[in-house]
């Protein structure tokens, strides 16, 4: 996530999330009814395929804390993933970014990078984010016969597709803002700071579906060489369609020197 959220600051992003809870729910309605007009089932399947309707570049980056940003020149905009982080941080990351795609008037800067970052316009790109990855998980997670508060929160995982902590931070809300559930927040903040080292095994050890936690690797330019290479071929003496063929190539020499360094 993008935030540095911890439990010592954990009741702050709740009280971040009410001041913007009734127009982050109005944008998850909006997105749905103009972006999803293909149908696509999956919350991770859907942020994926509208990024790359929006020529997602998908590159492995060797820093953990780096998840992701959009490329800015001039009126273009181009998402990028980091693909060396888990699948499931991954696609936390991908509704971060169309939140930034679509709906940040903020943003202005030539990159939009995905770090530490405390702002109200960072906690309504997660909060966007946690919107439209989650059902109602605070029922999921009481319908689970698991005795161990750390597997129910990994099950949460696998079924919505979503982080440790993002898990954690929605049912926090839902435990103190809807139920006033005071074991569950009290559980919440024990573990808060403390995911489980090896979420790997933990999902092997739960039989689940353990890609979900891991990299993809995935490398790809979302098809946006071709596309103006085929631009200037139409219109030779259009000089801005070269520039960006320039800063495309500039990128890809950016991205292959970072991607050789993780092959290392």
């Amino acid at each position: 996530m993008s935030e540095l959220v911890t439990s010592k600051n954990l009741e702050q992003v709740i009280e971040k999330n009410k001041l913007i809870k009734d127009d982050i729910l109005r944008l998850t309605n909006d997105f749905t009814v103009r972006f999803n007009k293909s149908g696509v089932t999956g919350q991770d399947k859907l942020s994926f395929s509208v990024l790359k309707e929006n020529h997602l570049i998908q590159i492995p980056i060797d820093d953990e804390y780096w998840g992701g940003a959009i490329i800015t020149k001039g009126s273009i905009k181009i998402p990028v993933i980091n693909t060396a982080q888990p699948r499931v941080y991954q696609y936390f990351v991908a509704w971060h970014e169309i939140y930034h795609l679509f709906y940040d008037l903020n943003l202005r800067e030539e990159t939009h990078n995905i770090a530490v970052d405390m702002d109200l316009n960072e906690r309504r790109a997660d909060y966007f984010a946690a919107k439209m990855i989650f059902g109602n998980v605070y029922d999921y997670y009481y319908s689970l016969d698991d005795e161990n508060f750390i597997d129910k929160v990994i099950k949460c995982m696998d079924v919505y597709k979503a982080p440790y902590k993002a898990v954690l931070i929605e049912l926090f809300e839902e435990a103190v803002t809807k139920y006033n559930d005071l074991d569950l927040k009290e559980k919440i903040l024990e573990h808060f700071d403390n995911k489980p080292d090896d979420l790997v095994q933990k999902f092997i050890d739960l039989e689940l579906d353990a890609e979900l936690v891991k990299p993809s690797y995935v490398v790809s330019l979302g098809g946006l060489e071709k596309k103006i290479q085929s631009v200037i071929k139409e219109n030779p003496d259009v000089s801005h369609h070269k520039d960006n063929y320039q800063f495309l190539l500039t990128l890809k020499n950016k991205i292959k020197k970072g991607v050789e360094g993780l092959a290392k």
